[in-house]
């Protein structure tokens, strides 16, 4: 397996387009990373120029300590899983994993043990013999991520390899994909605008926005510590909740207010908001639509006037308004309530975050 090193790298296109931009990271052996960001972002760029599919305009990259800029992608010893399966129609299923062994002139015995432990992994053994037009759209993906199992390369590289599933059968490849990555010990770098999928595979996750990384860290703490707005809004579903308040001291206490509500704000919440000149200014209040409750304070109370409920049998997702802002909470599914009526939240005020207008920068990043 591979460390590999990304250092001030750019990609400028030759029309003019910054696709990346001063892209620094390091990727540990055996991490399962992931880059996620909306369409456009520079994802799978990235991916592209790690694997020699696309040139480095500036910067470098290392791979265990070498040098790979103007290293061919053949001599990179990476595998690469697209979106489309990229697989041989006249071929069967174990001709078309064992077919870049055979490229590379490897022994047929050591093709025949590769072959078959990767289907043995990836419980497509029973498959071998049959042909692309007969496997279903999961089975094929199956034997793509088998054709770059087999090369047992340093580093997997994966450009949004479960977009084309229906969402059981990506559910199904998200457990399937961990379980390879623990078994096999792997390097993967994995690219996908599913949030979803970032949460659940990565061991970090790599936001990205515009060419540039907003933030690399661990799920959780993405989650519940991100460092600006954007990236608050695009981890996590249904999104973060953001609510313009203003700040203000009432009854000697910081809180917020909006639309008529006043929400008192926990003491590290409002030393911050002291400390930052925030008192009589507007900031944005994010809160997780998990983070409303069912039952709590009169301080915590809000009234939410429900347009669509949303029954998902373990949980309720309850679409309204709280004043005229727009918002989603996630309840239990008993929670008595009605599309058209007014219901009773309590907002969670140890959960919630708070942004500059400006800047998005939040006010609580620790």
């Amino acid at each position: 397996m591979a460390n590999l090193s990304l250092v001030n790298v750019c990609k400028t296109f030759k029309n003019g387009q910054v696709a990346v931009k001063n892209f620094n990271l390091d990727i540990k052996d055996q991490e399962f990373l992931i880059l996620v960001g909306p369409s456009g972002c520079g994802k799978s760029t990235t991916l592209r120029m790690i694997a020699g599919l696309e040139e480095i305009s500036s910067g470098e990259l290392w791979i265990d300590g070498m040098l790979m800029n103007l290293t061919v992608p053949q001599k990179r010893d990476l595998s690469m899983v697209f979106q489309s399966y990229a697989l041989y129609p006249h071929l069967t299923v174990y001709e078309n994993m064992a077919f870049s062994l055979r490229v590379r002139k490897i022994e047929k015995a050591e093709i025949d043990k590769r072959v078959r432990k990767a289907a043995d992994v990836l419980c497509i053994s029973y498959l071998l013999d049959r042909k692309p037009r007969a496997l279903s759209g999961g089975q094929k993906q199956r034997v793509a991520i088998g054709s770059a199992i087999v090369r047992e390369p340093r580093a997997y590289l994966m450009d949004e390899p479960l977009s084309n599933l229906d969402a059981k059968l990506r559910t199904q490849m998200r457990v399937e994909l961990s379980k390879i990555h623990k078994e096999l010990g792997a390097t993967i770098i994995y690219v996908t605008h599913d949030q979803v999928e970032a949460m659940t595979l990565g061991t970090r996750i790599v936001v990205m926005d515009s060419g540039v990384i907003l933030q690399a860290d661990k799920p959780d703490v993405l989650y519940r510590n991100p460092v600006n707005k954007f990236v608050a809004g695009f981890i996590g579903s249904p999104s973060m909740n953001f609510i313009p308040v203003w700040v203000e001291r009432r009854e000697d206490r910081i809180c917020v207010e909006f639309s008529r509500n006043r929400l008192f704000v926990n003491e590290e919440c409002a030393q911050r908001l002291i400390d930052g000149d925030y008192l009589g200014r507007r900031v944005y209040l994010g809160i997780r639509p998990e983070d409303f409750h069912e039952t709590g304070s009169k301080e915590q109370k809000l009234k939410l006037n429900v347009d669509i409920k949303e029954i998902l049998g373990s949980e309720i997702l309850l679409h309204g308004k709280i004043g005229r802002h727009s918002v989603c909470a996630r309840l239990k599914p008993d929670f008595s309530s009605e599309a058209g009526k007014e219901a009773s939240v309590f907002a969670d005020m140890n959960q919630i975050l708070l942004f500059d207008m400006d800047t998005e920068e939040n006010l609580l990043y620790r």
